[in-house]
């Protein structure tokens, strides 16, 4: 029945000389499940398939699951220094309608992420890497960027689309729906590093304004790149989710100068 439904509307679609992905975006307008806002951090018009409480409840759902399947590190001294920090930050980042938790997670991994909803994550293989509270303060700082940017939300709105495009894909031409699965991947491989960097971007600001020295983002992402490339270590595992440490020492390096040197922009535009 349902596909007899959508085999219905991929006509309607067509006979309108609408295309799939066309086809699929009216059928989420004219459901009027999007909501438009304006957004501070990425300073744009953004259309939202989720609102602020929905995000809530998902980043909530997310972390509960984070909190029974990982152990949580209760140090006393490297929970309050994190909180401490994150505290700077939100005080001064651009969504202040989010309750914002830092929890510790108790391995030895190189690692920092982020949920939807105001959750962040902190390995302690980070806590112990960092030299100083401002190199702590640029890895939390990235991860506040990311909520307040709603790169998560985005994340799992793309995801959504992307399954109804795939469905209506396989409906209208099964030939191409294979097709259509690797493009959508490669688009979200490439948003996916676009984020990192408007994170890091978004990271310089919240820095300078809690009142924490940016370059130490810089002195941090090199310590890791040089400890990297000496002896790679199975803890390290900061570049399985994060762009190459050059691309994002570039990126940051024009955030706090505004401008960008010949060397950043050979490492920028190089494949």
């Amino acid at each position: 029945m349902k596909k007899r439904k959508m085999r219905a509307i991929v006509r309607q679609v067509r006979s309108s000389g609408l295309s799939v992905l066309g086809g699929v975006l009216c059928v989420f307008l004219l459901s009027g499940c999007f909501t438009t806002e304006y957004n501070l951090a990425t300073e744009k018009q953004e259309t939202l398939l989720y609102d602020t409480d929905q995000e809530i409840r998902i980043g909530t759902a997310y972390a509960a699951k984070v909190n029974s399947q990982m152990e949580i590190n209760h140090d006393i001294d490297l929970n309050e220094r994190a909180q401490r920090i994150l505290d700077d930050i939100v005080d001064v980042c651009d969504r202040k309608e989010l309750v914002y938790f830092v929890k510790i997670i108790e391995k030895e991994d190189i690692n920092a992420v982020s949920l939807p909803g105001g959750y962040i994550y902190l390995f302690k293989g980070l806590m112990d890497a960092v030299d100083n509270d401002g190199q702590l303060a640029g890895v939390i700082a990235h991860e506040v960027a990311h909520i307040t940017a709603r790169h998560g939300m985005k994340r799992l709105q793309a995801a959504y689309g992307a399954t109804l495009l795939q469905l209506v894909s396989a409906v209208a031409a099964p030939e191409v729906a294979g097709g259509t699965g690797l493009a959508l991947n490669t688009i979200f491989t490439e948003y996916s590093q676009q984020d990192e960097f408007e994170a890091d971007k978004l990271a310089v600001k919240y820095m300078r304004k809690a009142g924490y020295e940016p370059t130490e983002m810089i002195a941090f992402l090199m310590k890791l790149k040089e400890e990297d490339e000496k002896a790679p270590l199975k803890r390290l595992s900061y570049w399985k989710t994060h762009p190459h440490p050059a691309k994002r020492m570039a990126v940051v390096r024009k955030a706090i100068t505004g401008k960008l040197d010949f060397r950043d922009y050979v490492i920028l535009t190089e494949e």
